[in-house]
């Protein structure tokens, strides 16, 4: 397990998830440098899932509900999901890979 602290909040990344909608699409990039992405549009508002492709190396953002997330058989796809700090609020992502 690869695990990078970008705050107080825990993500993981459950694969055969897919998400309904993005905003935007970063190809050929990492999982950290895609909640990276992620918390960077948090900061102004954006961002409340990244999905990724380890396939094709795809980062996509949403703002999306974690209820709004789609299963899929594609193991290759999947979402960072993230939990609440200890006071209840969702910052940033802790990525656990």
């Amino acid at each position: 397990m690869c695990t990078a602290s970008l705050q107080s909040v825990t993500t993981k990344f459950t694969e055969g998830k897919k998400l309904s909608t993005s905003y935007t699409t970063f190809q050929k990039i990492s999982k950290i440098q895609c909640v990276e992405r992620c918390n960077k549009d948090r900061q102004t508002g954006g961002c409340t899932l990244a999905g990724y492709n380890k396939a094709t190396r795809s980062c996509y953002l949403s703002v999306d509900d974690p209820e709004d997330v789609l299963d899929t058989t594609d193991e290759a796809y999947g979402v960072f999901f993230y939990e609440p700090d200890q006071t209840g609020n969702v910052n940033n992502f802790l990525v656990q890979l």
